[in-house]
């Protein structure tokens, strides 16, 4: 079967058709290196190896671009913002994103472009545009004359006389039309600049990937993705200027749903993000330790990738028992390093009830990459395998396991890191246990207001305290609800600062240690203390 695949631009489904017989150039949008990845940063490279894999499988081959945004206005706050060299902070997170992408067995890429890189290549560009008249210089840097493009909102469905300056642009009275977006920005005193003839500054964000997806892939190549939210105004400006170029840029788009909470997108702006327990379960560090990488692979892509996928407190924690239960049908064959390609799984000899399995598995991945039903269908083999033995179990396992690696599922020592991970708690047992320690040295110190604190701030919030012969534990009346780090955190610094009002120093300097020890830091400034995970 042909492959199909949605093309957001067209609004339809066809046959994947390549430039290059045999091959596709892949370009898809990556991050700007300047803070923790989120689950939303892993998404995409998920969605879009697993993609990868199986053309892979079916004869392509691929050439994956994934582009680092290493210079942007963000950077440059943050750097002001902490005093750190604006490189060094890049050079950080991108490190930090490459880690990631390793533990999710995301190795289909083969290019990771850096802005910084092709910023000589960007100025011949803009110059051209300049030259044909489709931008022009204003007060602060060269900016791309919208109104001019012809056919400008076909990606997103915008009209021209609708929108206002867009993502990551200051709308200025210089500007000739409020959608114009920059191209090139002058520097402001302090940042990274380069040359230019225009004067010392650095690239927009949008030009980066319309010159170094042509650098790589050639002024025409098969696909350009990534997230919904950047069909405008990102991918809407790529293609404006890639075309007013004179590049035939991408013959489909591609793009996958985004990251919801319990039904809702959360932006950083939500009031819930203010707290820091809610924030630190969207962390990519925190979910890959606490429910293993292949457990969040998993979960990314058990939903088909144009929906959007819904996060909440449970679904992960489903997603990596019920990894597990495969697991523990598969045994020993998990670590089986030999991956069968898809022509040999093929061209096995089954009977017509993994035959029809394995049919099932490939439509699914053939008419545009619906890995809800693939993945639903090695969950029915798995099924059948409980009630098989001998010869029929061995068949339907190895079945299982072989079509399940092609989407990068089932690896040899997934296991391993799924077994070895947190239970999904987060720092809830250990701000638990630190304060079960604050209050047995604060009743041995006789500091019994202390001691009483944290007794009440426990029983408070549902936690039960058991005084035994062999010590104190605790347990929690049910699920932690959601923002217990935070009541408990907060509820422990009041008793900190009631202990340094008292001069009880010992019993305040216990607490911030013990905090400190279940990874919270304590930030005390004139203007009060504050605390993060």
């Amino acid at each position: 079967m042909t492959v199909q695949i949605h093309d957001s631009l067209a609004r339809t489904k066809h046959p994947l058709r390549t430039l290059k017989e045999g091959h596709v150039g892949m370009y898809v949008c990556g991050p700007t290196v300047y803070d923790d990845s989120h689950i939303g940063h892993l998404m995409g490279p998920v969605v879009f190896d697993t993609i990868a894999r199986w053309l892979l499988a079916r004869g392509y081959t691929v050439q994956f671009v994934v582009n680092i945004t290493d210079i942007d206005d963000k950077i440059i706050n943050r750097a002001i913002e902490t005093g750190e060299d604006w490189n060094a902070i890049s050079v950080r997170y991108t490190e930090q994103y490459f880690d990631h992408l390793r533990a999710l067995s995301v190795d289909t890429i083969t290019d990771f472009p850096r802005c910084t890189d092709y910023v000589e290549q960007m100025v011949t560009f803009i110059q051209d545009l300049i030259d044909k008249d489709m931008a022009y210089v204003a007060a602060d840097g060269v900016y791309y004359r919208v109104p001019r493009h012809e056919g400008y909102g076909k990606l997103s469905g915008r009209k021209i006389e609708d929108m206002q300056a867009g993502a990551r642009v200051t709308s200025d009275s210089s500007l000739e039309h409020p959608a114009d977006f920059a191209l090139w920005k002058l520097a402001k005193p302090g940042e990274p600049t380069w040359d230019s003839p225009w004067g010392a500054g650095r690239p927009g964000w949008h030009i980066e990937c319309s010159v170094m997806s042509s650098e790589l892939l050639g002024s025409a190549y098969d696909v350009h993705g990534g997230g919904d939210d950047l069909k405008f105004p990102h991918h809407e400006n790529e293609i404006a200027q890639s075309e007013a170029h004179g590049d035939d840029f991408a013959s489909l788009w591609m793009h996958h749903g985004l990251v919801q909470y319990e039904g809702r997108k959360v932006a950083k702006s939500d009031p819930r993000m203010q707290d820091a327990a809610f924030r630190l379960q969207f962390q990519a560090h925190w979910l890959l330790d606490t429910y293993g990488a292949p457990a969040v692979r998993y979960f990314l892509v058990n939903t088909p990738y144009r929906r959007p996928v819904d996060f909440g407190p449970t679904s992960l924690d489903g997603a990596r028992k019920g990894l597990l239960r495969l697991y523990r049908l598969l045994g020993e064959r998990l670590e089986v390093p030999n991956i069968a390609t898809l022509d040999e799984i093929l061209a096995r000899d089954l009977t017509p009830e993994l035959a029809a399995h394995r049919t099932k598995f490939c439509e699914a991945m053939d008419d545009d990459f619906n890995t809800s039903i693939a993945v639903a269908e090695l969950f029915t083999m798995a099924g059948e395998a409980k009630a098989q033995e001998g010869d029929a179990q061995a068949a339907t396992l190895d079945l299982l396991r072989d079509l399940g690696r092609t989407i990068g599922l089932l690896m040899p020592g997934d296991a391993a890191q799924v077994a070895s991970a947190g239970s999904g708690e987060g720092p809830v047992e250990a701000v638990l246990d630190a304060l079960l320690v604050v209050r047995t040295a604060a009743r041995g110190a006789k500091d019994f207001e202390t001691g009483d604190g944290v007794r009440d701030l426990l029983t408070g919030n549902g936690v039960q305290i058991l005084d035994g012969a062999d010590g104190t534990t605790w347990e929690l009346d049910g699920p932690a609800a959601d923002g217990l780090v935070g009541k408990l955190v907060d509820g422990a610094l009041a008793l900190r600062a009631s202990a340094r009002e008292r001069k009880a120093f010992a019993t305040s300097d216990g607490i911030r240690d013990g905090l400190t020890a279940a990874g919270i830091t304590i930030l005390d400034s004139a203007d009060g203390t504050t605390w993060q995970i």
